[in-house]
């Protein structure tokens, strides 16, 4: 009875551990990529859930003549039953950025202060593809302003209630090799199964 009682636990705690770590798990990456997760609410943002940003293995993306620098990907699974519109996905951008360089909302006049400017090209099915660009302050590397490029994936899961967004960002133009490796990038596809 004591060894039975004993793997129950064992089980139950594999389980529990196991959904925690999958919690987390958004983007199909291996274990070189670097990562860091968070809980929302979040960097000025109200919405519920979890994000996963994943860099590209040894540092790169701090090193200003690295291929990846400033390269990297970042998911986002939140409560949010509807589909995100394009402004609303451009305000997003500047908070977390403005956030991640400690630059508070209301400094509008603080020439540290991110824009946004998202388009959408394309939908197929739940998912909506938008391309654009985000002007953002680099404190990490250069302490100056700096221009990504930025690919979205936007997967509105209606039977889960929630959406999943996968952000792509670069300085590198979209027909430069970096992207070739972001373009692989994928959400698991557990996250949203409608």
């Amino acid at each position: 009875m004591k060894k039975l009682i004993l793997v129950l636990m064992l089980l139950f705690c594999s389980i529990f551990t196991f959904g925690q770590n999958n919690e987390f798990n958004l983007i199909k990456l291996d274990s070189t990529w670097g990562q860091e997760v968070l809980r929302f609410p979040a960097r000025h943002m109200d919405y519920i859930g979890v994000g996963e940003v994943r860099f590209p293995p040894k540092r790169g993306w701090i090193q200003p003549k690295h291929d990846f620098f400033w390269s990297y990907t970042y998911a986002w699974s939140i409560n949010v039953n509807r589909k995100i519109p394009t402004k609303e996905l451009e305000t997003d951008l500047v908070k977390y950025f403005n956030s991640l360089n400690k630059i508070r909302m209301d400094s509008l006049t603080d020439k540290r202060y991110s824009s946004a400017k998202v388009i959408k090209i394309k939908t197929e099915k739940r998912i909506t593809f938008y391309k654009g660009s985000v002007k953002i302050f680099d404190r990490f590397a250069t302490n100056k302003m700096i221009s990504l490029n930025v690919l979205i994936e936007s997967n509105y899961c209606e039977k889960e209630k929630k959406t999943v967004l996968l952000f792509k960002f670069s300085p590198k133009e979209f027909t430069h090799k970096t992207w070739q490796t972001l373009n692989d990038i994928k959400l698991h596809s557990y996250l949203c199964r409608n």
